[in-house]
């Protein structure tokens, strides 16, 4: 498979399989929102962007991720009155002179070009990348394309392009950066159909664009009250459609169809018919947290007519009582049931509800839910329903594990007792109180069938962020991720309306002056609560831009809700100084292995992923110096570790390793990238980042931005 982009007077060539076999969905969908005429034309030319956006991101991952198979990422400047010569080092640098790098870049007299070197010794090449500008943690702002020179050819006066960037997969197989042939072919077919799958997405966002208010709405009135969701705070996710911020294959859904897509992810669609699966008690685990009805009788409580539609289901002499219900994605039902447990089905211990469903939204993540409204509805808003599914985003396939059903009322408990300790003022954990799984005798096991049969069976309910007490009347819970995505009402990131209405609450004199302000009003909310569960507590939340919910009276930001317990750490030392244990599901990831595995969970998701992204999309957008943003959240780190010190009841040299931790340099960066070269998903590869958390930190590095 040739990823070049051929062109024909203009015509853009379909280049792969991924992007051929979107092509259908996507003309069909462009033709049913009149998005062009004709309506393949709109894909087409959102393949364009959709390749440059997924070549920077693997370029980006390669820089920052540092792979132990390549040598280390070169940096030079080309100004006006400079030629620089690059390092003298070993080919194929050392035959890349300044001459030769202005000829293939070709700046105009005046301009300032900063470029990004990846050497390439097996084929005696180099990748050529421009660098628009480098934020916090080395997050570099490619522009431009990206270039492959050789040295073997040292007559050419030009290098060639790389027009598609699964031809990125065959150069980095010659270095022997992939761990085998099947993993190199894997991450081809990944990184293809994230570009088309992207490509797919951003025709949704033409249609959200058309999103008409009247013009007096607030930026997050616009988005809610524009894009249908079964409430509010679903609506903000539907308008996040580029995927993961930096992961080359960000947008993949190995195992989702482009018309899968189409169906039942949140960009295209604000409903999906929940279904809904028995199980019979024997064979099932069924877990809550303390006080809590377990997930069937809440199901009964929350769905009208289903435990009628159960007795009817089932086979004849057994009653509704023998059995455990279960909801499931549509997916789930109609092809994993009939298939991996067709022989469960015959015999009725598995039993498919089949003449009931409920409309729900699907979250960012797909496989978490929000029921609409039902006749039962009583006492707020319905709970969160996440299912498992048989598709694989980024690195993982997104079932639902007997961990996670096992661990999130465990660890719902743990966290009410402390809250309620703790009395948080800025941090709420959304509760998993009740879930449920298959399980055959004799347990599932961490590898094998049995396993797999648990994981594609199962259900957990979440506690919807309207019901925390955190959120109260005229404030909104908006996810983080939807705050660096465009609204569909102005086209431009979300938080940058926000800015507007918060220099006009606030009086800021200047938009850059409302930016900073607005970073730190956001980190004080964010952080603080976070530092001090990890330091008293020993638990690292997953904090990162998806899980994350920041809740805002107007523009303000007073809140942060955190969803999610199955991804944390917990220190059992730590939490066992405060007199609270828990004892996770066996080989649970849950439980950290040293105070290492805390740092970097948290600070990763929170600081790397979360804080990092939106303070690059607040300086790109409106102007604000970087290093002054990043000062106002240091200074909000300082006052968490000194009201801890104060309090004393947390030991000086553990609050001591916490500091050295979050503000050492370098700092530690989860290498995505290279951990999918090398095949890994939970086994961490790490590379070492500049941390703009310390005063003596490298700048960032600004040049002029002509491609996004």
């Amino acid at each position: 498979m040739n990823g070049t982009n051929r062109r024909d007077r203009g015509r853009v060539f379909l280049a792969t399989a991924a992007e051929r076999d979107a092509f259908g969905a996507a003309t069909r969908y462009s033709s049913t929102h009149d998005l062009s005429t004709p309506p393949e034309t709109a894909y087409l030319e959102a393949i364009e962007g959709a390749r440059r956006e997924i070549r920077h991101r693997f370029v980006r991952g390669v820089l920052r991720g540092d792979p132990a198979e390549l040598p280390a990422g070169r940096f030079v400047t080309l100004g006006p009155q400079t030629s620089p010569t690059v390092p003298d080092e070993p080919r194929p640098l050392s035959a890349l002179d300044g001459e030769r790098l202005r000829s293939i870049v070709d700046p105009s007299p005046d301009e300032r070009r900063r470029l990004a070197l990846v050497p390439l010794p097996a084929s005696e090449s180099i990748l050529i990348a421009e660098i628009a500008a480098r934020h916090g943690y080395d997050r570099f702002r490619l522009v431009g394309p990206v270039r492959r020179w050789s040295a073997g050819d040292p007559a050419r006066p030009s290098a060639d392009r790389i027009s598609h960037p699964v031809d990125l997969v065959p150069v980095l197989e010659r270095e022997g950066a992939f761990s085998d042939a099947e993993q190199a072919g894997r991450v081809r077919a990944e990184v293809a159909e994230s570009v088309a799958n992207l490509a797919l997405a951003r025709l949704a966002a033409a249609v959200h664009a058309r999103t008409d208010g009247d013009g007096t709405e607030s930026p997050l009135e616009a988005v809610a009250n524009g894009m249908p969701a079964a409430d509010d705070a679903t609506s903000f996710e539907r308008i996040v459609t580029e995927g993961h911020p930096f992961h080359p294959g960000g947008k993949i859904r190995r195992g989702m169809t482009p018309a899968e897509g189409l169906a039942y992810a949140p960009e295209f669609t604000d409903r999906l018919s929940l279904r809904f699966v028995a199980i019979d008690r024997e064979y099932a685990l069924e877990t809550c947290a303390a006080g809590s009805d377990s997930l069937t009788e809440r199901l009964f409580a929350t769905f009208d007519g289903l435990e009628g539609a159960l007795a009817r289901a089932l086979p004849p002499g057994r009653a509704p009582g023998e059995y455990a219900v279960v909801p499931v994605h549509p997916i789930q039902y109609h092809r994993t049931i009939p298939d991996r447990y067709a022989d469960r089905c015959a015999d009725g211990r598995v039993v498919p509800i089949a003449e009931y469903a409920q409309p729900a939204t699907p979250q960012l993540n797909l496989r978490t839910v929000v029921p609409y409204d039902t006749e039962r509805t009583r006492d707020g808003p319905l709970p969160h329903c996440k299912l498992a599914i048989p598709v694989q985003t980024t690195n993982v396939v997104r079932t639902l594990s007997p961990h996670a059903v096992a661990n999130g009322p465990r660890v719902t408990d743990v966290v009410r007792a402390i809250a309620e300790r703790e009395s948080f003022e800025t941090l709420g954990l959304l509760a998993e109180p009740a879930a449920t799984c298959y399980d055959p005798p004799g347990g599932p096991h961490p590898s094998g069938e049995k396993y797999d049969d648990a994981r594609h069976l199962s259900g957990l309910l979440r506690t919807p962020p309207a019901a925390h007490p955190l959120v109260t009347d005229g404030t909104v819970p908006v996810v983080a991720s939807s705050l660096v995505a465009d609204s569909p009402a102005s086209g431009r990131p979300l938080v940058c309306d926000l800015l507007e209405r918060y220099r006009a609450e606030t009086d800021e004199p200047s938009t850059a002056d409302a930016a900073v302000a607005f970073v730190a009003a956001y980190a004080g909310v964010v952080v603080p609560d976070q530092l001090r569960l990890l330091s008293a507590y020993g638990i690292a939340l997953e904090s990162h831009l998806q899980n994350s919910l920041i809740v805002f009276d107007g523009a303000r930001p007073v809140a942060t809700l955190v969803r999610d317990l199955g991804g944390i750490r917990v220190h059992g030392g730590r939490l066992a100084d405060r007199g609270r244990s828990l004892e996770p599901y066996p080989e649970s990831d849950l439980d950290a292995d040293g105070e290492a595995d805390c740092h970097r969970k948290l600070y990763y998701a929170l600081f790397q992923n979360h804080l990092a992204e939106l303070v690059a999309t607040i300086c790109r957008e409106r102007g604000a110096d970087e290093r002054v943003c990043w000062a106002r959240i240091r200074e909000q780190c300082d006052r968490a570790f000194e009201r801890l010190r104060a309090d004393g009841s947390v030991p000086d040299d553990r609050i001591r390793r916490d500091e050295r931790a979050l503000f050492a340099e370098p700092t530690v960066h989860k290498a995505l990238t290279a951990m999918r070269l090398r095949g890994k998903r939970h086994a961490y590869e790490t590379s070492a980042v500049s941390n703009p958390l310390v005063p003596a930190g490298r700048e960032p590095i600004h040049a002029p931005e002509t491609d996004r």
